[in-house]
């Protein structure tokens, strides 16, 4: 493929809910610029976007995927972004790397919530878009009313080019700005005819036409002044004045189309040709200086010194591959640059793009495109590359935090080590999937958005490194800890011929709340040496791992050594040892122990139209309500939470208000668990950890 120059390229990201019809516009535009002899679909399997194994298994978009169009002399990156909630941490890592958004809507399915929550990050990185309405196939289709409801949700909704007929009526589009309806006329969608508005929509598109260009003028001073005096106003005007709206975010264009039989694909393309800002018109990017911390301007400049940044990574089979887009300069292959996050140096071999998984060559990387490097050495998603001698730090997008959590441990013992490499591996991709392994409860612990994104990981390792994993409910890290008070002794006499063993020592525990562990030597006399009374204390440390109700550590307790005794002969450190064992049995046993269980801190964004509901659920999880406050017209809810009632919450939370709520959790504190809760607790973890100990 060709150099374009960075006028010539245009960096497109697809965003909407999930089936909305993005994967089949790209497959559309892949067809109609001669990238592909047909137009692939996902539902038979013959996507070229939809190449993973996985996504071709259960028929959506998991990963983001890449293709590089060539129409009319320019460039187009297309970047298809998955839809589907699990996986909107692919999302993040994209709207950085965009210069524009295209976000579909589905005309028989109306607004839909993984629409909204696209829109919601578009908005936070005030990314420039269009709406592209899809399928308007479909049947008992009012355009007049989802005209009003994307209005109604956005003001800056605009529509410009929209259906010529909806079911088995359509036949193309009309463009109301220039008052002209193309008729596509055969299968393949490349042949049409442009004729006038049909008279019996020319009423409707009239009163569309003067809506839309009362919103285009207001994007120009002159020009609303123009409109105001009654002056007539040009079509090249308005579509000056739509691009400029455009890149400063200030209209969002509706433009529709019929994917699968290639209707108005040619306008989509156009339409980004000339409408859609280039990474020149996207303007600069804000840095820091990697010397002094100072803020600096990193300009679209192909002359100027490379900066890029790495904004995703895919591991395979044959090795890693990295995104990469050039903000500034000029990168050429067979070259060392530096990677200023990781402070050390990158030699890149040859650049490649994407077309689907179809790789194409491309000779270098000049500012504002997006490119491949085959097999990194050091460099991951989030790092900056540039030159050793000017190096800035380019601050990339936070992925979102994941939220369900299963226990996971391979089915055969030998396959410990692969599963832990290969988890390792698939999360330093993903961004957003996390695993660790928790020794004190003997558990892996894989955590994802939801159960698909879990799922498909399982797969992944599966298919890969060939290792069957059983996932379920994580064990919790319950603590243990003691009420009352008690004073008692602990004494290890052993003999058995020849020297014998013998420590005694005398211990008083009592409640340190708040604390962890506390050992006082309060001995006078030398009743015990002090070169056993580090012995002693390690004895309790190493005893309060396991504690005396259901064998969990036990914290927030003060043991203080009073008394004791020794012998000539036959003490030694082992012996105090086990003496404090003893004493530490004994004395937590008699000293009223308590269990305490994890509470965390919960924060729920919710409609007001869920908010009884959350509520409710919150309380059933033994839940306390902390307070509420708006925020955007949604409330957020603190509650406080035992973490042991917060299992597949995520999952809960998606289901009783349709994905549009979400939450955060983090640990604040430990509380008694209370005394109904504790047998079944002690029931199901005093095996477990017998299995650990083992």
């Amino acid at each position: 493929m060709k150099v374009y120059s960075t006028e010539k390229i245009r960096n497109i990201g697809l965003f909407s809910h999930g089936g909305a019809g993005k994967t089949s516009l790209a497959e559309a535009m892949l067809f109609h610029t001669g990238a592909n002899s047909r137009i692939g679909k996902v539902d038979d399997a013959t996507s070229m976007m939809n190449y993973d194994q996985e996504e071709i298994k259960r028929k959506v978009t998991i990963g983001t995927s890449l293709a590089a169009l060539e129409w009319k002399d320019c460039k187009i990156n297309l970047l298809d972004t998955p839809g589907f909630d699990d996986f909107l941490g692919e999302v993040h890592k994209v709207v950085w790397a965009v210069d524009a958004a295209i976000v579909v809507v589905n005309a028989a399915s109306g607004l839909e919530v993984g629409t909204e929550k696209n829109w919601k990050i578009l908005n936070d990185h005030n990314v420039p878009r269009i709406v592209y309405l899809s399928k308007p196939d479909k049947e008992n289709i009012n355009l007049s009313k989802i005209f009003d409801e994307l209005k109604a949700f956005d003001s800056k909704i605009v529509p410009v080019i929209v259906p010529l007929g909806t079911s088995t009526n359509l036949k193309g589009v009309i463009d109301i700005l220039d008052q002209k309806a193309y008729y596509y006329t055969d299968e393949t969608g490349k042949k049409v005819e442009i004729k006038e508005v049909p008279a019996d929509q020319k009423e409707f598109v009239s009163k569309l036409r003067e809506s839309s260009i009362e919103s285009i003028v207001e994007c120009d001073d002159q020009l609303l002044n123009k409109f105001f005096d009654g002056q007539t106003i040009s079509i090249d005007e308005l579509k000056a004045a739509m691009k400029k709206g455009i890149a400063e975010n200030k209209i969002k264009p509706l433009i529709s189309g019929m994917s699968i039989r290639n209707i108005g694909t040619d306008l989509v393309l156009d339409f980004i040709l000339n409408c859609m800002p280039s990474p020149i018109e996207r303007g600069a990017i804000e840095a820091k200086s990697a010397n002094n911390d100072q803020k600096v301007k990193v300009e679209p400049k192909a002359d100027a010194a490379p900066v890029g940044f790495v904004f995703k990574k895919i591991n395979e089979q044959a090795g890693d591959m990295v995104f990469i887009r050039a903000i500034s300069g000029t990168f050429n292959s067979a070259t060392e640059y530096y990677n200023s996050t990781k402070e050390n140096t990158e030699r890149f071999g040859n650049f490649t793009t994407l077309r689907g998984k179809n790789k194409v060559e491309i000779e270098k990387l000049i500012a504002g495109d997006i490119a491949l490097i085959v097999k990194p050495r050091i460099s991951g998603r989030g790092d900056t590359i540039c030159e050793k001698s000017n190096p800035v730090i380019l601050s990339v997008p936070e992925l979102p935090t994941a939220k369900l959590t299963y226990s996971v441990n391979p089915k055969t013992k030998q396959d410990q080590e692969k599963m832990g490499s290969g988890l390792q591996t698939l999360c330093a991709d993903d961004g957003v999937l996390r695993y660790e392994y928790d020794a004190e409860l003997g558990q892996g612990l894989l955590s994802g958005m939801g159960d698909t994104h879990i799922d498909v990981a399982i797969s992944r390792l599966k298919s890969r490194w060939n290792v069957e994993v059983d996932i379920g409910k994580p064990r919790i890290p319950y603590r243990e800890t003691i009420k009352g008070r008690s004073e008692v002794q602990g004494k290890h006499k052993k003999q058995s011929g020849g020297r014998g063993q013998y420590g005694d020592v005398t211990i008083k525990f009592e409640p340190l709340p708040g604390q962890d562990f506390e050992f006082v030597d309060a001995v006078v006399g030398g009743v015990v040496p002090k070169n056993f009374i580090p012995a002693v204390e390690k004895g309790l440390q190493e005893t309060r791992k396991r504690g005396v109700i259901a064998g969990f550590p036990t914290i927030g307790f003060r043991a203080t050594l009073t008394f004791g005794s020794y012998h000539d002969v036959d003490s030694s450190e082992l012996a105090f040892k086990l003496a404090a064992n003893i004493a530490f049995k004994k004395g937590i046993v008699d000293a009223k122990p308590i269990l305490l269980e994890p509470i965390y801190e919960l924060q729920v964004t919710v409609p007001d139209s869920y908010m009884g509901t959350v509520i409710g659920d919150i309380n059933s999880r033994r839940g306390r309500i902390l307070g509420m406050e708006p925020l955007d017209g949604q409330q957020i809810v603190k509650a406080s939470v035992p973490l042991a009632e917060m299992y597949k919450y995520a999952t809960d939370l998606k289901s009783m208000t349709q994905s549009r709520a979400d939450f955060a959790m983090k640990f604040d504190h430990y509380e008694e668990v209370p005394g109904q809760v504790t047998e079944q607790i002690v029931k199901e973890y005093g095996k477990a950890h017998e299995e650990v100990e083992e």
